[in-house]
């Protein structure tokens, strides 16, 4: 069993949260109260320091975009889920999960590829009746396509879960 510390428990509760909520112009101390809110039982200023610093080295160059016309400077978020998801695995297991999450995005834009070449295909279809028998071919051919990617980004998105 794989042990923590306080503060890494900390971080993970505080990756967590960010995961379920977005920012826009906050302070830090608004960022903070918003975290407590849902966990008030971290509410220490151990846990806020502990937090912060975690927040100055680690998240805000990344995946905040931070206004430095305000003082104190105001975050807005700029992270999505699947990034702040991979940062709670263990190090081995990073890098597996990006490359399932980037296979997975990849076979999306096939998937939209696809799409869009079924919907060409049914405007050919009623352009060109002389080779509709043709047209109607490579239509079931590209729909039998989008099946298959549709399993396969649904069978990846499972093994994505797995990883929660």
């Amino acid at each position: 069993m794989i042990s923590m510390t306080k503060g890494q428990i900390v971080q993970r509760l505080f990756i967590r949260f960010l995961i379920r909520n977005e920012f826009q112009n906050c302070l830090f101390q608004d960022i903070w109260n918003a975290f407590i809110e849902k966990c008030d039982y971290l509410n220490s200023e151990q846990n806020f320091y502990f937090i912060y610093e975690y927040f100055q080295k680690l998240l805000k160059e990344d995946y905040f975009i931070m206004d430095i016309a305000t003082t104190p400077p105001k975050y807005t978020s700029a992270y999505t889920a699947y990034q702040l998801k991979k940062l709670l695995l263990p190090k081995e297991l990073q890098s597996p999960y990006e490359n399932i999450f980037q296979q997975t995005q990849e076979i999306k834009n096939e998937i939209h590829k696809n799409q869009l070449e079924i919907e060409c295909l049914n405007e050919c279809f009623k352009d060109f009746p002389a080779i509709r028998f043709q047209i109607e071919f490579l239509i079931q051919q590209k729909q039998q396509e989008l099946i298959r990617l549709k399993s396969k980004v649904s069978a990846l998105t499972e093994l994505i879960e797995t990883f929660n």
